[in-house]
């Protein structure tokens, strides 16, 4: 069982299994427990299920205190939605859902929505019951569970739907590769995600919709403004087992965090707002045992239910992931982060922990029954200080739990070193020759504009002299050429090929010999390049000159996709001319900017306005006899005439071409028609009988009429 909880100020999405169909009476189908008819719960905290006792508890996030409860006397197993005031609670095995009211603990509406198997995502005032498998998405009122509207049908089947910052619902279409938009219960234009029957994701991260294509290994970011951009992942991410690679509903900064489940234990963390990739694989003895990812800060959190325990790893500094011990022993554990705090609960038991975003923890006990009431809900618990004899932060609980006892292939977790890091220690890999170090682990590899940033833990026990970085994948060099044995442990990676994948192997060195570590997951020495700058449009005759500055992580495989009034997705360099538009029309254009690594949902837009650059000149050959305006480009008809012998400024429009005229005073021909206006008369003169600029068509700064 699995449950999503997100922060209500965001508007982003839960999800829960099962939607709504019939209403049924309110009938208050849990007992109460707490020590007030009215009572207070803390805005902070988040109420968390334990199925070996049928209760529901509210824990104060600040204290891990439970401050109410709700016991279900039918001891089924429930599925907590939780977003903002919306609390409902959902019974798979029957289809009922209910809404509680924290404010009085009790059950104040009650649902039957007949099967099982179906999704319902809250946010806000927002929410949407969607049945997967007949692709039908229904809209719903959160407070009374009823339908709004009429139901929508997509084709079947739907991946997990979710809501985003602005009240937006996304629903994967698999059999289309697509993303639908849904806005208050009418479908907008389908997003293009990838081929049909390819395993698709979403994440809102940081309000916006990410869209992870497991087969593809790709990630497409959908900006504020509906602009569509890709980041390449490594292709470790298309091997991930039946159901695709593991995201979060949602993530309340720009990282996303993308685990392949099965025997690989990738874990992939994607940055939006810089493009970057940054990977590592997750060191336990099994990783088919891991689940969905969440992150908190810069650390991400994976729950492994063989242990029932959290894998946690620090995304920004790197280094092993620790253990952290949710559970008395295997069985899952629900993650999910609310109001700025990670949530890890033991569903089968009386365990649960908080975690503030500086890893500061609180343990839950879920099985207190002195609950407080309005009067004396207990305040935040005071913060640990460090001693004042002593130097260094303080300890991080979360990041020094004992491994699960049931682990015995793995070490403990490591101690801090002076100033507060820790001294990683090596999963065991085989029995090392006598005198021989650990190989070299926890690699990672980050993405970067021209370069990989390769990070690892030192290997123990041996003497290792100096360490070596080997990379396989194409051409580039590392720097620094080695790294001595006290660090730091670090290399960067480049002069690759941004269309290569790389993976990277560390290679400890001692008197002995050499050691090496697993190889790395692998990535690209680029990212996905941002927004061109400086986009401008420079008008002429049915065209335009545009001209932009490349962004400044763009490398030199970048190209641009041009769209708007004219398209290409394959324009090279920093200029691009335009031609065969439609003159006295504005016309806009929008530029993105792409390689290897993929493509920003950032674009950049200009216009131009081809409005017809009239000019004045006077008329010509006009000794002879009178001059006749044509009403169009023709020596037919008359729309005014030009006395004889009289020259005047007249206004040339735009020119054409028509049937050549001979004029019999000069003797000149042309086969080009001004469109003129004259105080005696609008219409078309011949080029012979107008002092225009000679040569060309149009000729000097006119434009053609095309209209």
């Amino acid at each position: 069982m699995r449950f999503r909880v997100l922060r209500g100020d965001r508007a982003t999405a839960a999800i829960a299994g099962v939607a709504a169909t019939i209403l049924v009476a309110g009938a208050a189908w849990f007992g109460v427990g707490v020590s007030s008819a009215n009572p207070k719960l803390a805005d902070v905290g988040a109420w968390l299920w334990t199925a070996a006792r049928g209760r529901i508890v509210h824990v104060n996030g600040l204290s891990g205190e439970v401050d109410g409860y709700l016991d279900d006397k039918a001891g089924r197993r429930l599925r907590v939605v939780q977003d903002g005031s919306n609390v409902l609670l959902v019974d798979d095995r029957t289809g009922f859902v209910s809404r509680v009211e924290p404010s009085q603990l009790s059950v104040t509406q009650t649902r039957d929505l007949g099967a099982a198997g179906l999704q319902l995502v809250v946010s806000g005032p927002a929410a949407y019951a969607v049945d997967p498998a007949a692709g039908r998405v229904q809209r719903i009122d959160p407070v009374t569970l009823g339908t709004l509207g009429a139901p929508l049908t997509l084709p079947g089947p739907l991946g997990a739907a979710r809501i985003d910052g602005g009240g937006r619902l996304w629903v994967p279409v698999t059999a289309r590769g697509q993303v639908v938009p849904v806005t208050q219960g009418v479908a907008q234009s389908p997003v293009k995600v990838g081929e049909p029957g390819e395993e698709l994701s979403v994440t809102i991260a940081g309000g916006l919709p990410v869209v992870v294509n497991t087969r593809a290994a790709t990630a497409v970011t959908i900006g504020g403004d509906g602009g569509v951009g890709e980041i390449a992942l490594p292709k470790g991410v298309a091997a991930a087992a039946k159901g695709g690679a593991l995201t979060p509903a949602s993530t309340e900064g720009p990282l996303v965090p993308v685990l392949t489940p099965g025997r690989s234990g990738l874990l992939v963390v994607i940055d939006t707002s810089s493009n970057s990739v940054l990977s590592t694989k997750v060191e336990v003895p099994d990783p088919s045992g891991l689940g969905v990812p969440q992150v908190l800060g810069s650390t991400v959190y994976v729950p492994d239910r063989r242990r029932g325990s959290l894998v946690v790893w620090d995304s920004a500094a790197g280094g092993r992931p620790t253990t952290l011990q949710v559970a008395e022993g295997p069985g899952p554990v629900d993650v999910f982060v609310k109001d700025g705090l990670l949530w890890a609960n033991d569903e089968n038991g009386d365990n649960a922990v908080v975690i503030d975003p500086e890893g500061r923890r609180h343990d839950v006990d879920k099985d207190d029954s002195d609950v407080p009431g309005p009067t004396n809900t207990p305040g935040p618990r005071r913060t640990p200080r460090p001693d004042p004899a002593t130097t260094g932060p303080e300890p991080d609980p979360a990041r020094t739990a004992d491994p699960a006892p049931t682990d015995t292939g793995e070490s403990r977790p490591p101690a801090r070193e002076p100033g507060g890091k820790r001294t990683p220690t090596p999963s065991p890999t085989g029995s090392p020759a006598p005198g021989a170090p650990s190989p070299p682990g926890a690699v990672t590899a980050r993405s970067g504009p021209g370069k990989v940033t390769v990070g690892f833990s030192p290997s123990t026990g041996g003497e290792v002299r100096r360490y070596t970085l080997r990379a396989t994948g194409g051409p580039g060099a590392a720097r620094p050429a080695s790294v001595g044995p006290d660090g730091p442990f670090q290399f960067e990676f480049g002069g690759g090929d941004c269309s290569a994948e790389y993976t990277f192997v560390v290679v400890a060195h001692w008197r002995g010999g050499e050691v090496e570590s697993e190889p790395s997951a692998g990535a690209k020495p680029c990212v996905a390049p941002g927004a061109p700058a400086n986009f401008t449009a420079t008008p002429k005759n049915r065209g335009a000159t545009l001209r932009w500055d490349a962004p400044e992580n763009a490398g030199d495989g970048t190209t641009y996709v041009l769209s708007g009034a004219a398209t290409n997705d394959g324009v090279k360099g920093t200029s691009f001319t335009v031609d065969g538009l439609k003159n006295n029309v504005r016309h806009a254009f929008t530029l993105k900017a792409r390689n290897a690594a993929g493509e920003s949902s950032d674009a950049v837009t200009a216009e131009v306005d081809l409005a017809y650059p009239r000019r004045q000149y006077q008329n010509a050959s006009n000794n002879d006899t009178n001059t006749l305006i044509r009403p169009g480009p023709s020596a037919s008809g008359q729309a005014g005439t030009i006395p004889k012998g009289e020259y005047i400024t007249l206004t040339v429009v735009c020119q054409v071409k028509g049937p050549s005229y001979t004029d019999s005073s000069s003797g000149r021909s042309s086969d080009i028609w001004n469109r003129v206006e004259t105080r005696y008369g609008n219409g078309y003169l011949n080029d012979t009988l107008v002092a225009t600029p000679d040569g060309g068509f149009p000729e000097g700064p006119l434009y053609e009429c095309t209209d």
